[in-house]
């Protein structure tokens, strides 16, 4: 009899060993502070030393670890509480702590401290660093030695800048309203200007001929320009030619010759003090409703001449500086503005301003992602075969010479991001199966080197944006140096790393399914660091040195043996389209094939590049959505991420479809208790969970975060996060329905939650931030207020001082403990909670 009764107890045990039924939040800490990410990841030159970060939940402060190639394993130091580090050479670290900077000699492991330290620099030779102390050490400048030695010093420092030779140029005040420019270099320290006016931003050009100030203007608050001639030392008002007061100026410097192109900007306050507010249906400037329009102008300067000129024009009031002093490129960031796309703007008129002749002439419509040659030469931009701007790969792309106006097709569906070479002959491309080449003499495309399955990205490249209304950038590469290639394959979740130069490929990282981040080399490509984890294998610092065999440094979380057992699948299937999709299947922790357990099922969009990630709790700060896989994990849940994607019934429809045909393929997993399901989602995945809600009987409960529930009020409301209507959301952006609201009203009808609020069956919980300005918290409230008229059951969380993520460590520790409550009700029968009782119980009393 004793038997039975200790049998039928054990019955009534959970499954899997589980935290507390009540959630409590020290013993959620305490099992989220045992594990830990890395992060940081630095080498020095020779690959001999490396910092790392241990990367823990918000209650452990992060520490970085240092470690010595020759001593793995074991860190020979840590520090705590570091903001910034740089390796000062071969042999020294600098760590930059609070208003404390340490210099650790790494040999020797002794250490000189520097106290009451704003800011830290490390010069580009790596050889000296500068301090800048605070005021109790009179805001003192100086530059030291890899061994502390102090070189050379100048007090009352407000600002200073860091030539590319080394050179300092330091703005010191000296007392009220005077203030004087210094210039230290290898031999001299010497005073250069002297002003009343506060320089509050100076720049040097790279041959340093000439020093641009901006100085304040204490009557109105504004900026005016001096330029310094470095040879003669004699300073020039650019007020005498240019009688402009402005908010902030920007110089650049123009590749040909010695002229700068200056950008000012004018900040136009809001002076209309109206009774009524008046919004035009042919307005394309709507962000300047949320925000006060910055009028820019736009000068070149030639110092030598003493010579000003202004570019641009009313039409075409924004111009770009390409680094050609032959002419600029001109446009209207808002004349083709009409909000059916994001971001804004997308495509839009550019014209080439000839110097020469003075004259503006179109280009064409290009799109947002251009890309221009280092020599101003050439213009490239993508062609979609439609607008949506979640595309990955365009159809082709324009290449136009900006000179001459000639203009060629580049047909290749593969090609993705481009790079011109530095010796300006060739484009080579990012793509599918390749690195592509193409030839800017002959107009031939070919393959670089073929990578059958991968997809290939540039690791080492060089990207500079020119302008970053318009998204124009400059990227380039040197095939005379190695190029570092990372390939993945995106069905399989799988990359490797290898180095690319003149036609031959040596291997740095073979294909592998582990997740390789925090990729680090040095400058002889020769010696590389990289951080490796897996679903199962806690992260750890490997260091590679080409063509021998790769060395694990340091091993995380040596404690979390349970995650080296973790099991996990990979179950394929397609959707109602046939579309290949993936769905990543993760067993509780400590499974035992005699039980059956429950499963929360995550959602949003594809999700097949998660199979690879270490789970370590993200309770605290760092977990901005609730959902916890390794808390989870640790209380005997299954988890189950199915891949969704969208077709032409809609996203709801498509959601329900894929996650539906998810459930399908791991239907033959008999240890899942298919009667205890709970679907969970954010933002588009909580509008999905929403939708999907209203439509399936397969969850026993539901929660959904910041998602929409009607999106007909969605796609006719004002974002105030993205400044913009919100219909491009729908047509063209997350949503992918591809057609206007009044082109196909059903298509919106037929996937909107609310319209089917009624007949959602299982309790679903609901979150949303007051202040959020994507998805308007009201949205959360209108599906609580339908299912609460039609007596569903239903509690709603609205955290006021929250946006579209939960940021503050409280509220998202206590959004992460009710979703565990809420499963665990639900899902596993723990009932002793009072805060869900007061929703289920008939009896229940506020």
């Amino acid at each position: 009899m004793k038997l039975f009764i200790l049998l039928f107890l054990c019955l009534l045990l959970p499954a899997g060993r589980e935290l507390n039924a009540q959630n409590d939040v020290e013993e959620l800490s305490r099992l989220s502070g045992q594990y830990y990410n890395l992060a940081g990841l630095k080498m020095s030159e020779e690959g001999r030393w490396f910092i790392v970060r241990k990367s823990c939940h918000d209650l452990t402060p992060d520490t970085v670890l240092i470690l010595d190639r020759h001593l793995p394993e074991k860190p020979v130091a840590s520090r705590a509480q570091i903001s910034a580090t740089f390796f000062l050479g071969n042999d020294h670290l600098i760590l930059q702590g609070m208003q404390q900077v340490e210099l650790l000699n790494l040999e020797e492991l002794t250490s000189i401290y520097f106290k009451d330290v704003k800011k830290t620099q490390l010069l580009k030779s790596q050889k000296h660093f500068v301090l800048h102390w605070g005021p109790e050490e009179k805001s003192r400048l100086g530059l030291y030695d890899s061994n502390g030695c102090l070189l050379r010093s100048i007090d009352n420092v407000i600002r200073f800048h860091i030539a590319e030779s080394g050179n300092i140029y330091a703005v010191v005040e000296k007392e009220e309203k005077h203030f004087e420019i210094f210039f230290s270099g290898d031999t001299k320290t010497e005073k250069l200007y002297t002003s009343s006016r506060q320089v509050e931003y100076l720049d040097v050009d790279p041959e340093e001929q000439g020093l641009m100030l901006f100085v304040r203007i204490e009557e109105n608050s504004s900026q005016e320009m001096v330029y310094l001639d470095l040879g003669d030392k004699t300073a020039y008002p650019l007020k005498e030619v240019l009688p402009i007061s402005f908010d902030r100026g920007f110089p650049e410097v123009i590749r040909e010759g010695d002229a700068c192109f200056l950008k000012l900007l004018i900040q136009e306050e809001k002076t209309d003090t109206s009774l009524v507010d008046i919004w035009y249906g042919n307005d394309n400037r709507l962000e300047e409703k949320l925000y006060p329009s910055t009028r820019r102008l736009y000068f070149v300067w030639e110092p030598k001449r003493r010579t000003i000129r202004q570019i641009g024009n009313d039409e075409l009031p924004q111009v770009i500086n390409t680094g050609n002093k032959s002419g600029f490129l001109s446009f209207s960031p808002f004349k083709m503005n009409d909000y059916t796309v994001y971001s804004s703007p997308v495509r839009f008129e550019m014209h080439y301003y000839n110097e020469a002749e003075k004259e503006y002439n179109l280009i064409d419509t290009v799109a947002a992602f251009s890309y221009c040659s280092p020599d101003g030469e050439y213009l490239l931009w993508p062609l979609y075969s439609s607008n949506n701007y979640r595309l990955k790969s365009p159809r082709s792309w324009t290449l136009f010479h900006i000179p001459t106006g000639h203009r060629h097709i580049i047909e290749n569906s593969m090609l993705s991001r481009p790079y011109f070479t530095t010796d300006g002959k060739r484009i080579v491309f990012e793509g599918e199966e390749a690195l592509w080449q193409y030839d800017l003499k002959s107009k031939q495309l070919e393959r670089l080197v073929s990578f059958p399955g991968f997809q290939t990205n540039i690791v080492n490249e060089n990207n500079n944006s020119v302008d970053g209304a318009a998204r124009i950038y400059k990227n380039s590469v040197d095939l005379m140096s190695p190029l570092i290639l990372r390939l993945y394959d995106p069905s399989e979740n799988r990359c490797s790393y290898m180095l690319y130069h003149k036609g031959r490929q040596t291997t740095v990282i073979p294909t592998t399914s582990s997740r390789i981040t925090h990729f680090r080399y040095n400058g002889a490509y020769d010696r590389f660091c990289y951080i490796e984890e897996n679903y199962n294998l806690p992260p750890q610092l490997v260091f590679k040195q080409l063509k021998k065999k790769e060395k694990v440094l340091y091993k995380s979380n040596p404690d979390d043996s349970a995650i080296r057992s973790l099991q996990q699948e990979i179950f394929s299937y397609t959707n109602s389209e046939g579309r290949a999709l993936n769905g990543i299947l993760y067993y509780p922790l400590h499974y035992d094939t005699s039980k059956r357990y429950p499963m929360v099922v995550h959602i949003y969009e594809i999700q097949r590049e998660r199979s690879n990630h270490y789970p370590a709790s993200r309770y605290g700060s760092a977990n901005f959505a609730g959902f916890d896989l390794r808390l989870l994990l640790e209380k005997g849940y299954f988890v189950f991420f199915p891949d969704i994607v969208y077709g032409p019934e809609g996203t709801g429809l498509s959601a329900l479809d894929c996650v539906h045909r998810g459930l399908d393929a791991i239907d033959m997993v008999p240890s899942i208790d298919k009667s205890k399901i709970g679907l969970i989602g954010h933002s588009h995945g909580g509008y999905q969970a929403n939708f999907i809600a209203t439509h399936s009987e397969r969850f026993a409960a539901y929660v959904s975060g910041a998602g929409n529930s009607d999106i007909v009020r969605s796609y006719f409301s004002f974002n105030y996060n993205f400044t913009s209507p919100f219909y491009w959301q729908f047509e063209n952006g997350q949503y992918q329905m591809h057609k206007s609201f009044s082109e196909d009203k059903q298509l919106y009808f037929q996937n909107n939650p609310i319209h089917y609020v009624d007949q959602i069956d299982s309790p679903i919980l609901l979150w949303a931030g007051m202040k959020d300005q994507n998805i308007d918290w009201n949205q959360t409230m209108e599906f609580y207020i339908g299912l609460k008229r039609n007596r569903k059951k239903v509690i709603s969380l609205f955290y006021p001082n929250e946006g579209h993520t939960i940021m503050d460590s409280r509220a998202s520790k206590d959004l992460c403990v009710r979703i565990l409550d809420w499963f665990d009700y639900f899902l596993k029968g723990n009932k002793n909670v009072k805060w869900i009782n007061n929703e289920i119980k008939k009896d229940a009393i506020f």
